[in-house]
This record gives C-alpha cells, structure tokens and sequence, in this order.
C-alpha cells in the first residue's frame, strides 16, 4: 500500500514537471509584441540661392529636435536647391555649423551675377516655364530647347567643377539619395540615383541648371536641366514601401515647379501620413528673389523658425508604431 501511494505520488510530480518544462518552453519560444519604425521619405523642392538656405534651417532644426536623421529615412529625393540641400542632409553633415555659415555669408554662391530675381533668366524662357499648353514633356522639350540654344558664360564642365566646390565629398551617401532633373531632348522628370552610375556632382549640377541661367548639363550624350517636373510621390511611396513623407518646399512655380501638392494630397486620402513644411510669414520675399544670394542669412533664420514650427509633428511621425 505504501509502494503504491509513493508510486502515485511520484507520478503526479512528474505530470507537473512536465507540464512546468512545457509551459516553459513555450513561453520561451514567443516573442514579445515589437515597434516597428515607420518607413519615411524626405521630399525638397526648388528655391534657388534663398531655397538652399531655408531649408538647410528646417532640416538642422528637425535634425536636432525632432530626430529627423539620416538613420531614420529610407530616401531623400531634391529638386533644384533641394538636390543640394539633401546632399548635405544625406551626406550627415553638420546641418547646424551649416546655419552659422550661412549666416555669415561663408557660403559658395552660382558664379554669376543673379540680376534681379527672376529677371536673370530669358524672358522666352519665363514664358516656357509658364506654359500650361500641352503635356508636361511636352512643355519640357520647348523649355529644354530654349535651355540648349541659350548661352551661358559657364559651360556644362565650370557647372559640375562649381557643384564639386561647394561638396564634402563627392562620393554618393549611403543613403538612397535622388537628384532630380528633366531631360532636355525628351522632357521626362528623371530621379537619379547610385545605381545609375554617373558622378554625384554632375546629377547634382543638373538639378539646379535653372534653364537659359546657367548651362545644361550633358550626361551620357544627353542634356539635362531644371525644368517642371512630373509627379514622381506615388510610385516612390510604393517603391519604397512608404508610410510617411516629409515635404520642404516653398511654393517655386517658375524655377522649378515642384508640384507634388495634388500627389500627395491623394495619397494621404488613401493612408500615407504627410507633413507639409513651406514657408511661413515673410517667405515671399525669399521665393521671389530666390536667385539672390544676400538674402540668404534671412532665409537661414526664416528656416529655423519654420523647422520649429513642425518639430511637434515630425517627433509624433517618428515614433515607433
């Protein structure tokens, strides 16, 4: 009787042990609920001299901030100043020591005498850039023709040696940077990128080749220059599997003519997050003398205090899901 009791008993400690063992393994072999980070894309717009400045302050400002760094962004696409501003952005430069120079002046300026805001570039050339006749590559190949007919005084090499100047490096970042353009000859918007093998500072140099100012830029046999640009938003979103975008631009509907506004609106209808930063009082003097490299310790301040004014959105944007 006493076997049979020690028998039973030890059985049953055994059931348990076993149960304990099997409750362990499956709690070991469960994973705890994670944050995912969102998948965020930076998109800057045009500007000219003022452009490059003010948003060289919104992108120091939600750098240091709101976290708005290289290591959290999945693609930055420029369009004219901000070809260039994104390339200090994606190049993890020092945005904030960048604001102190452009308040000083330290800053490389377009090797040419702007004249007086817009009126620096040819009055046929204004009235291309105007245009809402036809398709957009359509309205490209008269603007690019003008573009190549035009004669600068610095040629296609003195615009990509001046681009290199005002670089760091000339290497492209680690980040998927894309400079935009427009192809001269065929109209279309074209976003450049590493894998298309061409040298960082020419794909830069024919972003901001604003048309009839400064040179087109040949690349492989072909002209480029800074002409409207189709809408690209929606395809890189789903490219690159995005969830949100962050938009730094002032309104520029000559110079370069980054609507990407009507894009962006639908694809927020349909579930992408979009902040929108572009410009606050006071912009319009910057926009409209864009090509005027004096005010651009005006357009630094001005950046940082629009970069301020989203800090609040773009911190909540970044949070892990």
């Amino acid at each position: 009787m006493m076997r049979m009791r020690k028998m039973f008993v030890a059985v049953i400690v055994l059931t348990m042990t076993l149960l304990v063992v099997a409750c362990s393994g499956v709690l070991s072999t469960s994973k705890p609920a994670t944050s995912e980070q969102p998948h965020v894309g930076i998109v800057l717009g045009g500007g000219g001299e003022t452009g490059v400045a003010w948003q060289v302050g919104v992108l120091a400002t939600l750098s240091s901030k709101a976290g708005l760094t290289p290591d959290v962004v999945d693609v930055v696409v420029g369009t004219s100043a901000g070809a260039v501003s994104g390339s200090y952005f994606s190049a993890k430069l020092d945005l904030n020591q960048l604001v102190e120079k452009e308040r000083s002046g330290e800053v490389m300026s377009i090797p040419l005498d702007s004249g007086t805001g817009m009126n620096a570039i040819p009055h046929e050339i204004i009235a291309a850039l105007s245009s809402t006749e036809g398709t957009i590559e359509e309205r490209n190949q008269v603007i690019g023709q003008l573009a190549m007919k035009a004669s600068p005084p610095i040629t296609s090499a003195d615009m990509v040696n001046y681009v290199a100047s005002m670089m760091s490096s000339t290497e492209w970042p680690d980040l998927d940077f894309r400079p935009t353009s427009v192809n001269a000859e065929t109209g279309a918007t074209v976003l450049w990128k590493r894998s298309d093998g061409i040298p960082l500072t020419s794909a830069i140099a024919s972003s901001v080749a604003v048309p009839g100012f400064l040179p087109t830029i040949e690349i492989n046999g072909q002209h480029y220059t800074d002409a409207p640009r189709a809408s690209f938003s929606a395809s890189l979103v789903a490219e690159k599997k995005l969830d949100a975008i962050v938009y730094i631009g002032m309104p520029t509907p000559n110079l370069s003519n980054t609507i990407e506004e009507e894009a962006l609106s639908k694809l927020e209808e349909e579930g992408l997050q979009v902040i929108r930063i572009t410009g606050g009082d006071g912009s319009d003097e910057i926009i409209q003398n864009a090509l005027d490299p004096k005010l651009r310790p005006l357009a630094a301040e001005m950046g940082l205090r629009d970069g301020n004014a989203a800090v609040q959105s773009v911190t909540k944007l970044l949070q892990p899901k």
